[in-house]
């Protein structure tokens, strides 16, 4: 960072997402751009995580004059190597978290065709729904002693006597 003339005042920390287009921080440097300024980040998949958000970036980069570079990927645009690197790395990011995706998605498939079940657990039992609906026929039970002693929550209730 020294080897670009950057200080502690001159770095931007994000605390949101690289795959959300609309951040503060990424917003606030790309409006101190000026010609002959350079971006340096740290790696390009912390910019943006699709090849058009980092074409999107890199376009409104080079409009204003500035150039980038990327630390961990060894990219610098002002060199047509750079560029053709900057491409060919944004096009491999995006197909990594494609693959994730994929990866993911075909795994959960999988996992469900053999049971298994994703999401929160179902806190009403066949029991439970018993319960709920006996104390439900009985004129003298409230409805609010019936959510404390069974310490569910009026939802829960009204979603058993559906069942």
């Amino acid at each position: 960072m020294v080897k670009y003339g950057c200080d502690e005042r001159d770095i931007y920390k994000e605390k949101v997402s690289g795959s959300k287009r609309d951040r503060e921080q990424l917003n606030a440097v790309l409006d101190l751009l000026r010609e002959g300024d350079k971006l340096v980040v740290w790696r390009l998949d912390r910019l943006a995580r699709s090849q058009r958000d980092l074409l999107e970036i890199s376009d409104l980069i080079n409009s204003k004059g500035a150039e980038l570079v990327s630390l961990m990927d060894s990219i610098d645009t002002s060199t047509a190597t750079g560029k053709l690197l900057f491409s060919i790395l944004g096009s491999l990011s995006e197909f990594e978290k494609n693959l994730l995706v994929e990866r993911t998605m075909a795994g959960q498939k999988i996992a469900r065709e053999n049971g298994v079940v994703f999401g929160r657990p179902t806190k009403l039992t066949d029991d439970l729904i018993k319960h709920i609906q006996h104390a439900y026929k009985d004129p003298t039970v409230t409805v609010a002693a019936t959510l404390k002693h069974l310490n569910i929550s009026k939802s829960s209730y009204y979603n058993a006597l559906k069942m």
